[in-house]
């Protein structure tokens, strides 16, 4: 029996209306009457909550030529890496938009185009407008916070890119719209978990929280500020990194680290204190070195390993990019010899960089 006749067959059965499925899946109905007349089949994702909800297993479900869903996101990536390839940036938001128009109730997708144009820095009003949009969509029919969240986040960032007056007006919207931290869920843990569970949530409520404090010193730092009031709030920002971390050279396990050691160093070079600044360039050498051992991932931080960060860059394709950054860097001359040696080692142990399923 083909997949559109099914499901109609089985809602029909268990006396559900249309509406019913749609509100128990978090999709809408529309997207149910597509299903039913064969215009869209639901994503792999959903497959646990169908099952649940017309009491039938998976592998009956698959049954239902859902195979087309699995197929059809295998295409996909491979058209995205495709056009990465070619730096076809046009052509990936493009093929981005029309999967949003296949399965519009997928809402990761929208998260994933957002990125692209915040990282792409696709900022014209078409575009802008277009995720505008996309979002409007979701604030009225995503029921899953953490996407609808994660939407919000990178809207904030791509309307403060603005130079629309309106569209960063806008930005301050989605800002609003995210939780505080003192009413956020995380805090709450200690009432709905326990065991191995509470554990993990509490060690990546620690992460998150640190990782929060030092960037929002760093944002203390302001241009005209004096070498002097830089550097203290540079070594601040570290000092909230390194204890959390489990010792000094943070390396694999936190990249913000290694970037605070390199402003701290470029400040002491401008103030002629040159034995500092080679002390913390020693510092990023001795972190990067771990990277390129079969052991890094034992000596990794065991809070920061606890925790697996959606849409995160890879460490070493942001060490990468500190690297390159302290050889084109003038205050860092005289290390340049250790760095460019360091960087051809590097570039060896991590020939390529790893597919996280985002553009970067």
């Amino acid at each position: 029996m083909e997949l559109k006749n099914k499901l109609k067959e089985m809602r029909i059965a268990h006396g559900m209306t249309q509406e019913t499925v749609a509100e128990y899946l978090g999709v809408s109905s529309q997207t149910v009457s597509k299903w039913e007349r064969g215009l869209l089949s639901p994503y792999i994702t959903l497959l646990p909550k169908i099952a649940l909800l017309f009491k039938c297993s998976i592998d009956s479900l698959f049954d239902m030529e859902l195979v087309w869903s699995i197929e059809h996101r295998k295409e996909f990536g491979k058209k995205i890496r495709a056009l990465h390839e070619k730096k076809d940036w046009e052509g990936v938001y493009n093929a981005w938009i029309r999967e949003i128009e296949l399965n519009p109730d997928h809402y990761g997708n929208y998260a994933d185009v957002m990125l692209h144009v915040y990282r792409k820095k696709l900022y014209d009003k078409e575009h802008v407008e277009q995720m505008i949009s996309l979002a409007e969509h979701a604030e009225k029919c995503c029921t899953d916070d953490d996407k609808r969240n994660e939407i919000y986040r990178i809207m904030l960032q791509i309307c403060s890119e603005s130079k629309d007056s309106a569209i960063r007006e806008k930005g301050k919207y989605y800002y609003k719209k995210l939780p505080s931290l003192r009413h956020s869920r995380e805090v709450y843990a200690k009432f709905v978990m326990e065991g191995e569970e509470y554990r993990s949530q509490i060690l990546k409520n620690i992460i998150d929280t640190v990782d929060l404090a030092e960037c929002s010193v760093r944002q203390l730092i302001l241009p005209d500020m004096q070498p002097q009031e830089k550097l203290f709030y540079y070594q601040k920002a570290a000092e909230l990194l390194e204890p959390v971390l489990d010792g000094k050279y943070a390396g694999i396990y936190d990249p913000p680290l290694l970037y605070d050691y390199a402003q701290i160093a470029k400040i002491y070079v401008q103030l002629g204190q040159t034995e500092m600044a080679e002390t913390y360039m020693n510092r990023i050498l001795a972190a990067m070195e771990k990277h390129m051992t079969e052991s890094a991932k034992e000596n990794k931080s065991a809070i920061l390993y606890a925790t697996t960060l959606r849409n995160s860059i890879p460490t070493e394709q942001i060490c990468k990019k500190l690297l390159q950054n302290i050889l084109t860097t003038p205050e860092f001359a005289q290390f340049k010899d250790k760095f460019l040696a360091l960087q051809k080692r590097y570039e060896a142990y991590f020939p390529q960089i790893r597919d996280t399923g985002n553009e970067n």
